[in-house]
Protein backbone atom coordinates (compact mmCIF):
# COMPACT_ATOMS: atom_id res chain seq x y z
CA UNK A 1 0.00 0.00 0.00
CA UNK A 2 1.24 3.56 -1.15
CA UNK A 3 2.25 5.86 1.47
CA UNK A 4 1.81 8.71 -0.30
CA UNK A 5 -0.94 9.84 -3.03
CA UNK A 6 -1.45 13.12 -4.92
CA UNK A 7 -5.16 14.64 -4.65
CA UNK A 8 -6.91 17.20 -7.23
CA UNK A 9 -10.18 18.62 -7.36
CA UNK A 10 -12.00 18.91 -10.50
CA UNK A 11 -13.35 22.67 -9.49
CA UNK A 12 -14.90 23.48 -13.10
CA UNK A 13 -16.79 20.28 -13.18
CA UNK A 14 -18.04 20.66 -9.88
CA UNK A 15 -19.09 24.09 -10.49
CA UNK A 16 -20.81 23.00 -14.01
CA UNK A 17 -22.90 20.52 -12.42
CA UNK A 18 -24.13 22.56 -9.67
CA UNK A 19 -25.09 25.72 -12.02
CA UNK A 20 -26.93 22.94 -14.13
CA UNK A 21 -28.58 21.92 -11.88
CA UNK A 22 -29.73 25.04 -10.86
CA UNK A 23 -30.47 26.21 -14.20
CA UNK A 24 -32.93 23.16 -14.89
CA UNK A 25 -34.88 25.02 -11.62
CA UNK A 26 -35.43 27.94 -13.93
CA UNK A 27 -38.73 28.67 -15.89
CA UNK A 28 -37.39 30.35 -19.13
CA UNK A 29 -38.82 34.45 -19.93
CA UNK A 30 -39.41 36.32 -23.41
CA UNK A 31 -36.53 38.11 -24.18
CA UNK A 32 -38.86 41.49 -23.60
CA UNK A 33 -38.19 44.69 -21.83
CA UNK A 34 -40.39 43.98 -18.76
CA UNK A 35 -38.17 41.02 -17.86
CA UNK A 36 -35.23 42.91 -18.05
CA UNK A 37 -35.74 45.92 -16.78
CA UNK A 38 -36.14 43.94 -13.52
CA UNK A 39 -32.76 42.29 -13.37
CA UNK A 40 -29.46 43.54 -11.80
CA UNK A 41 -26.57 44.58 -13.08
CA UNK A 42 -24.49 41.76 -11.72
CA UNK A 43 -21.84 39.50 -13.65
CA UNK A 44 -23.20 35.67 -14.10
CA UNK A 45 -24.21 32.89 -16.73
CA UNK A 46 -27.16 33.15 -19.23
CA UNK A 47 -29.15 30.71 -21.42
CA UNK A 48 -31.27 32.15 -24.58
CA UNK A 49 -33.93 29.97 -26.21
CA UNK A 50 -35.63 30.11 -29.46
CA UNK A 51 -38.56 28.78 -29.52
CA UNK A 52 -37.96 26.63 -26.26
CA UNK A 53 -35.11 24.91 -27.93
CA UNK A 54 -31.34 26.07 -26.33
CA UNK A 55 -29.38 28.45 -28.84
CA UNK A 56 -27.31 30.40 -26.66
CA UNK A 57 -24.68 29.80 -23.60
CA UNK A 58 -22.62 32.83 -22.59
CA UNK A 59 -21.38 34.71 -19.96
CA UNK A 60 -21.17 38.38 -19.26
CA UNK A 61 -20.07 41.07 -16.08
CA UNK A 62 -23.65 42.61 -16.66
CA UNK A 63 -26.02 40.23 -17.52
CA UNK A 64 -28.51 43.02 -17.92
CA UNK A 65 -26.54 44.91 -20.75
CA UNK A 66 -25.91 41.60 -22.27
CA UNK A 67 -29.38 40.31 -22.28
CA UNK A 68 -30.23 43.79 -23.96
CA UNK A 69 -27.61 43.80 -26.27
CA UNK A 70 -28.96 40.54 -27.39
CA UNK A 71 -32.44 41.55 -27.64
CA UNK A 72 -31.41 44.84 -30.04
CA UNK A 73 -29.48 42.38 -31.97
CA UNK A 74 -32.50 39.88 -32.83
CA UNK A 75 -34.88 42.64 -33.24
CA UNK A 76 -32.55 43.95 -36.33
CA UNK A 77 -32.59 40.86 -38.07
CA UNK A 78 -34.66 39.48 -41.03
CA UNK A 79 -36.11 36.16 -40.60
CA UNK A 80 -36.57 35.70 -36.76
CA UNK A 81 -38.52 37.30 -34.33
CA UNK A 82 -37.51 38.60 -31.31
CA UNK A 83 -41.16 37.41 -29.85
CA UNK A 84 -39.77 34.04 -30.07
CA UNK A 85 -36.93 34.39 -28.08
CA UNK A 86 -36.87 33.83 -24.00
CA UNK A 87 -33.58 33.59 -21.98
CA UNK A 88 -32.17 32.53 -18.34
CA UNK A 89 -29.62 33.50 -15.80
CA UNK A 90 -27.64 33.20 -13.13
CA UNK A 91 -25.85 35.62 -11.17
CA UNK A 92 -22.50 33.80 -10.19
CA UNK A 93 -19.59 35.19 -8.09
CA UNK A 94 -16.78 36.75 -9.74
CA UNK A 95 -14.51 33.82 -8.37
CA UNK A 96 -16.33 31.52 -10.30
CA UNK A 97 -17.05 32.96 -13.82
CA UNK A 98 -13.40 33.63 -14.17
CA UNK A 99 -12.99 29.62 -14.50
CA UNK A 100 -15.20 30.15 -17.92
CA UNK A 101 -17.96 28.02 -16.75
CA UNK A 102 -20.26 28.53 -19.63
CA UNK A 103 -17.06 26.51 -21.96
CA UNK A 104 -18.41 23.68 -19.64
CA UNK A 105 -22.16 23.97 -19.95
CA UNK A 106 -22.04 24.30 -24.07
CA UNK A 107 -20.19 21.17 -24.31
CA UNK A 108 -22.41 19.07 -21.90
CA UNK A 109 -25.45 20.50 -23.78
CA UNK A 110 -24.03 19.12 -26.68
CA UNK A 111 -23.37 16.12 -25.92
CA UNK A 112 -25.92 15.01 -23.73
CA UNK A 113 -28.68 16.43 -26.26
CA UNK A 114 -29.63 18.68 -24.32
CA UNK A 115 -29.45 21.51 -26.75
CA UNK A 116 -27.65 21.96 -29.69
CA UNK A 117 -26.16 25.47 -28.32
CA UNK A 118 -26.38 26.51 -32.54
CA UNK A 119 -24.91 29.87 -31.98
CA UNK A 120 -22.19 29.60 -30.03
CA UNK A 121 -18.90 29.59 -32.07
CA UNK A 122 -21.33 31.04 -34.91
CA UNK A 123 -20.94 34.64 -35.31
CA UNK A 124 -23.92 35.05 -32.55
CA UNK A 125 -21.31 37.01 -30.23
CA UNK A 126 -21.49 40.73 -29.37
CA UNK A 127 -18.05 41.56 -30.65
CA UNK A 128 -17.25 43.55 -33.84
CA UNK A 129 -14.93 41.68 -36.28
CA UNK A 130 -13.28 44.47 -37.36
CA UNK A 131 -11.91 46.15 -40.68
CA UNK A 132 -10.07 43.14 -41.63
CA UNK A 133 -12.73 41.10 -41.48
CA UNK A 134 -14.15 43.14 -45.20
CA UNK A 135 -10.90 43.06 -46.78
CA UNK A 136 -10.50 39.04 -46.69
CA UNK A 137 -13.85 38.45 -48.61
CA UNK A 138 -14.42 35.76 -46.26
CA UNK A 139 -18.25 34.62 -46.78
CA UNK A 140 -20.60 35.39 -44.12
CA UNK A 141 -21.47 32.23 -42.04
CA UNK A 142 -23.65 31.18 -39.14
CA UNK A 143 -25.95 33.25 -37.13
CA UNK A 144 -25.46 36.18 -39.67
CA UNK A 145 -26.21 33.87 -42.71
CA UNK A 146 -29.04 32.67 -41.51
CA UNK A 147 -30.00 36.03 -40.25
CA UNK A 148 -28.83 38.99 -42.05
CA UNK A 149 -29.37 42.84 -40.86
CA UNK A 150 -32.91 44.79 -41.76
CA UNK A 151 -30.77 47.33 -43.89
CA UNK A 152 -34.31 49.13 -44.08
CA UNK A 153 -34.62 49.61 -39.96
CA UNK A 154 -36.53 53.38 -39.96
CA UNK A 155 -34.80 55.62 -38.42
CA UNK A 156 -37.15 56.68 -36.18
CA UNK A 157 -35.71 59.08 -33.92
CA UNK A 158 -34.48 61.05 -37.02
CA UNK A 159 -36.38 63.63 -38.39
CA UNK A 160 -36.44 65.79 -41.15
CA UNK A 161 -34.26 68.99 -41.22
CA UNK A 162 -30.42 69.82 -41.19
CA UNK A 163 -27.93 67.03 -39.92
CA UNK A 164 -23.91 67.59 -39.02
CA UNK A 165 -22.85 64.22 -41.20
CA UNK A 166 -20.76 62.80 -38.36
CA UNK A 167 -23.39 63.90 -36.22
CA UNK A 168 -25.39 61.82 -37.87
CA UNK A 169 -23.47 59.15 -38.34
CA UNK A 170 -22.56 58.58 -35.15
CA UNK A 171 -26.35 58.52 -34.23
CA UNK A 172 -26.77 56.06 -36.54
CA UNK A 173 -24.02 54.00 -35.07
CA UNK A 174 -25.63 54.03 -31.67
CA UNK A 175 -29.19 53.70 -31.83
CA UNK A 176 -29.21 50.90 -34.41
CA UNK A 177 -29.71 47.80 -33.59
CA UNK A 178 -26.44 46.38 -35.91
CA UNK A 179 -23.23 47.51 -36.40
CA UNK A 180 -22.73 50.48 -38.85
CA UNK A 181 -18.60 51.18 -39.25
CA UNK A 182 -17.20 54.42 -41.02
CA UNK A 183 -13.80 55.82 -41.52
CA UNK A 184 -12.38 58.57 -38.84
CA UNK A 185 -9.41 60.68 -38.67
CA UNK A 186 -6.83 57.40 -38.38
CA UNK A 187 -7.39 54.05 -37.38
CA UNK A 188 -8.63 53.53 -33.91
CA UNK A 189 -9.36 57.34 -33.73
CA UNK A 190 -12.68 58.81 -32.47
CA UNK A 191 -11.84 62.08 -34.31
CA UNK A 192 -13.71 62.78 -37.47
CA UNK A 193 -12.28 62.71 -40.41
CA UNK A 194 -11.43 65.80 -42.24
CA UNK A 195 -14.14 65.07 -44.87
CA UNK A 196 -16.61 65.82 -42.25
CA UNK A 197 -15.61 69.18 -41.69
CA UNK A 198 -18.61 71.43 -42.03
CA UNK A 199 -20.40 68.81 -43.92
CA UNK A 200 -24.44 69.09 -43.21
CA UNK A 201 -26.88 66.75 -45.07
CA UNK A 202 -31.04 67.38 -45.64
CA UNK A 203 -33.25 64.64 -44.12
CA UNK A 204 -36.03 64.94 -46.35
CA UNK A 205 -38.75 63.02 -44.12
CA UNK A 206 -38.96 61.56 -40.92
CA UNK A 207 -38.00 57.74 -40.34
CA UNK A 208 -35.68 56.68 -43.26
CA UNK A 209 -33.94 53.93 -43.59
CA UNK A 210 -30.63 52.94 -42.13
CA UNK A 211 -29.62 52.59 -45.94
CA UNK A 212 -31.05 55.51 -47.39
CA UNK A 213 -29.84 57.53 -44.82
CA UNK A 214 -26.15 56.12 -45.14
CA UNK A 215 -26.80 56.70 -49.06
CA UNK A 216 -28.00 60.29 -48.16
CA UNK A 217 -24.61 60.66 -46.43
CA UNK A 218 -22.28 59.18 -49.00
CA UNK A 219 -23.95 61.46 -51.87
CA UNK A 220 -22.04 63.97 -49.95
CA UNK A 221 -18.99 62.91 -50.18
CA UNK A 222 -17.05 62.15 -53.37
CA UNK A 223 -14.85 59.43 -53.46
CA UNK A 224 -16.49 57.71 -50.35
CA UNK A 225 -18.10 54.11 -51.02
CA UNK A 226 -21.22 52.79 -48.78
CA UNK A 227 -21.30 49.18 -48.31
CA UNK A 228 -23.63 46.82 -46.81
CA UNK A 229 -23.17 43.44 -45.64
CA UNK A 230 -25.11 40.53 -44.05
CA UNK A 231 -23.36 41.37 -40.68
CA UNK A 232 -23.51 45.48 -40.56
CA UNK A 233 -22.66 48.63 -42.96
CA UNK A 234 -20.07 50.48 -43.98
CA UNK A 235 -19.19 54.15 -45.53
CA UNK A 236 -15.06 54.41 -46.34
CA UNK A 237 -13.51 56.76 -48.38
CA UNK A 238 -12.79 54.12 -51.35
CA UNK A 239 -13.87 52.46 -54.63
CA UNK A 240 -13.44 48.76 -54.28
CA UNK A 241 -15.97 45.77 -54.81
CA UNK A 242 -16.62 43.43 -52.01
CA UNK A 243 -16.93 39.91 -52.65
CA UNK A 244 -19.73 39.48 -49.80
CA UNK A 245 -21.01 43.20 -49.73
CA UNK A 246 -23.10 44.98 -52.05
CA UNK A 247 -22.68 48.48 -52.94
CA UNK A 248 -25.00 51.12 -52.05
CA UNK A 249 -23.43 54.10 -53.45
CA UNK A 250 -21.90 54.76 -55.97
CA UNK A 251 -24.22 52.88 -57.70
Amino acid sequence: MAYFDHFEINIISALSAQLLEKLKQLEPAPLHPDYLDALASGQGIHQIYQQQNLVYVGKANSLKKRLNEHRDKISGRQRIDVAEMSFTCLYVHPNWTALAPEESLIKHYKESGEGACAWNGNGFGPHDPGRDRETTDKPTEGFDAKYPIRGDWPCEWIHNGSYDAFELLSSLKRELPFLLRFEMAAKKSRSPHDAFSGLQVEVLKDGMSATDLLVLVAKALPGWQATAFPTHLILYEEDRPYKHGKRLWPA
